[in-house]
């Protein structure tokens, strides 16, 4: 029987606080059970039932109703280890809970920086001129902005070019429909009180007066338009000034490094297009760098008099190119970079004198440094084999290299034994400086072992595995072990620090990263054969990286569990259509499970953005294979792993009804009395609750949760 560590005491296989199988629910607890409504849709001349399809009626009351009685439900069945759950909850808030500042960075003539307080949820934003005895002004106060919202998800923020205003973006439902706010900083008085339909994309130009921000389609919530707004006057005097028609195409505007051009990039995922206008002439018009051209990406940056251009024309896992600033399209582009097949070049970060960029590689990121000069390559000291290292600071990271003229590049190490660290490589000098390490005094990192192995998948492919477990808790025979992956739109599984992952090793289990086709960890092929008609080797390489650490003793075959969200969740739906046997329990966070549907309806959010990474349903090949492994349409009755599956009420990426039908269709479905757990969070979106604790409560009930059923499942 495992013997699992729980603070200071010690606990015998969890069985004790487990909901035994075949126990009786008190009348009002048991599962709940959802009408069916008799849909059958015709689809290519084949029928495809649908009877859960009465969910997706938001405005039906029948539908809250429903959701509420599994939310009871739920909270029924983690009754039983609720101490645990608090125990873990407890643990996550100490270790997220410190005090906290950031290493101040350099913006125009500025420092600035973040700092938590204890405790606090949302961080406020200060900055002070970059001269001696300078006095700290607030920017912005987010705890006080938060204060009375039971939502407050801050995103882009930009200070204007004179330094007197900021404006910043809010949702306030978690649903992506953002509020564009803009405040005068020596007053604190917000001048602009909300431009509604904003995507999270906006910037000033050079007057500091006029914004240019994106406004979102109202049903879709797709980045169409690019408008101008002048500071104080209302938003409906604005004046678009680009439209992208183009249903598979989104789009967002920023300004270059040089902070002399203003840029609208328009793009799908396999093609873009880029247009630029002089930051100083607010009223002119847009130019196209170089015209779209389908398959062919492409993104741009300016510093000095030359346009810097990372594309994967002729090069699939991208090479970077120089253009001058009066001829840029490509038939003026120059390598300043090769191509390397294999490594990725993620992001560019150029310098006067340097090119700093972004390599991904099996999983991992590493920093390289280009002398312009000579062309010579430095080398940067990597701060571990294992691990991302990044130069880019976008998806609201704090921090980042604005300043051209600079000879420092700040960059951000993490592995899965390395708390988030900053770090400043001075290019000219060749020194390396730690500069702050995210506060983590509860963690040693010498307990614990970082290694990496292979999966072999059925055609051959060798599949990474990153394995995280802590020293001298290895058994014979296997450890209770969680695979989690993603394997979609080239977004790799990357090996980063987690608190949460601690709570589970630190009792016993193995934490294990499957880097399964579809992201970037072998290049662009590595995501090409993860993708539409190559989608089920995703599926076939996470059931290849079970069956290996079944194989070679990591994992007990009693106590193996998947954990996945988004497009992850249905990577772990799909496998455990295919082989339920394998899996002791599945994880699915708010789950893209109803495929078909959801890339059948243009009018649902994303949907035509990602034709391209899934297939259009509208075509007969692509509607087969897209039924043949969507989770939902291939429940069969059978045998299914315990389930813990979460959704968000004003999820606009994956809506809630997805993992409501799907859980619904598999209590009608399934033969077992397996745990099937389904909780929706009515006051979050895809990315949950908002502030920095806003995520513990779920966080601990998940882990909670795979204890229990690991005790159970050994104890058997």
């Amino acid at each position: 029987m495992l013997t699992i560590v729980l603070g200071a005491a010690v606990y015998f296989g969890l069985t004790a606080i487990a909901p035994a199988a075949g126990t009786e629910d008190p009348p009002g607890t048991q599962p709940p059970v959802a009408r069916k409504s008799g849909t059958v849709l015709q689809e290519h001349g084949r029928e495809r039932p649908d009877p859960y399809d009465w969910l997706s009626r938001r405005d039906d009351p029948a539908v809250s109703a429903h959701l509420a009685a599994e939310n009871a439900y739920a909270e029924h069945r983690l009754a039983a280890i609720r101490p645990l759950i608090d125990e873990i909850a407890g643990e996550l808030r100490e270790r997220n809970a410190s005090s906290d500042a950031s290493v101040p960075y350099r913006d125009g003539g500025y420092l600035y920086e973040r700092r938590f307080a204890e405790g606090a949820q949302y961080p406020v934003i200060l900055r002070r001129r970059d001269a001696p005895g300078a006095a700290e002004e607030i920017v912005l106060d987010v705890p006080a902005l938060a204060a009375g919202h039971a939502m407050y998800r801050l995103g882009r923020w930009q200070p204007s070019p004179d330094g007197r205003r900021v404006a910043f973006m809010v949702d306030f439902t978690g649903d992506r429909q953002n509020r564009l706010f803009v405040r005068d900083i020596a007053t604190g008085d917000v001048t602009e009180q909300g431009i509604t339909d904003g995507a999270e994309s906006f910037t000033f130009a050079a007057d500091s007066a006029t914004l240019f921000y994106v406004r979102r389609e109202p049903v879709t919530l797709r980045g169409h338009q690019v408008w101008r707004h002048r500071i104080g006057t209302p938003p409906d005097v604005d004046t678009m000034v680009f439209e992208e028609r183009d249903p598979t195409f989104s789009v967002s505007v920023h300004r270059t490094k040089s902070r002399r051009f203003v840029l609208i990039d328009t793009e799908q995922e396999q093609t873009s297009e880029v247009r630029y206008l002089a930051a100083d002439d607010p009223d002119g018009t847009f130019r196209v760098i170089e015209p779209r051209r389908a398959g062919v990406r492409y993104d741009v940056d300016h510093v000095g008099d030359t346009f810097y251009v990372r594309t994967d024309l002729d090069a699939p896992d991208f090479r970077v190119m120089t253009a001058p600033e009066a001829t840029p399209d490509a038939a003026h582009w120059r390598e300043l970079v090769a191509q390397r097949p294999g490594h990725v070049i993620r992001n560019i970060e150029p310098f006067r004198d340097f090119l700093a960029f972004d390599e991904e590689h099996e999983g991992g990121i590493r920093i390289k440094v280009l002398r312009l000069a000579d062309r010579e390559e430095l080398p940067v000291p990597q701060p571990g084999e294992i691990g991302v290292a990044t130069a880019s600071f976008f998806y609201g990271a704090f921090g980042g290299n604005r300043e051209p003229d600079t000879t420092v590049l700040r960059f951000r190490f993490s592995s899965p034994l390395t708390p988030e660290r900053t770090y400043d490589f001075d290019m000219a000098a060749r020194t390396l400086t730690l500069r702050r390490e995210e506060p983590a005094p509860w963690f040693r990192p010498d307990d614990y072992v970082l290694e990496r192995r292979e999966a072999v998948a059925p055609d051959g492919e060798r599949v990474p595995i990153t394995l995280t477990y802590r020293k001298g808790m290895r058994k014979q025979g296997g450890n209770p072990t969680l695979v989690v992956g993603y394997g979609a739109y080239g977004f790799s599984q990357r090996p980063v620090f987690s608190e949460s992952a601690f709570s589970l090793m630190d009792r016993g289990f193995v934490h294990a990263m499957a880097h399964v086709r579809g992201g970037h960890e072998k290049g662009e092929r590595w995501h090409r054969d993860g993708r539409g008609l190559a989608k089920r080797n995703s599926f076939t390489d996470f059931i290849a990286v079970g069956e290996a650490l079944v194989a070679q003793g990591v994992a007990d075959r009693r106590a193996l569990f998947s954990r996945g969200g988004s497009a992850g969740g249905l990577l772990v739906g799909a496998t455990a259509n295919l082989r339920p046997d394998l899996f002791a329990g599945v994880v699915a966070e708010v789950p893209f499970v109803d495929v078909v549907t959801t890339t059948s309806d243009a009018s649902i959010p994303l949907t035509t953005l990602e034709w391209v990474e899934w297939g259009n349903p509208a075509k007969a090949e692509d509607y087969a294979y897209i039924r043949s492994y969507s989770p939902y349409d291939n429940i069969e009755r059978k045998t299914y792993p315990a389930m813990f599956v979460t959704a968000g009420w004003h999820d606009s990426q994956v809506r809630y009804v997805e993992p409501a039908k799907w859980v619904a269709r598999l209590r009608e479905l399934k033969t077992d009395d397996h745990e099937l757990i389904f909780k929706t969070d009515m006051g979050a979106g895809h990315a949950g609750r908002s502030g920095r604790l806003g995520t513990v409560q779920e966080s601990a009930e998940i882990t909670a949760w795979l204890l229990s059923q690991a005790g159970s499942a050994m104890g058997r």
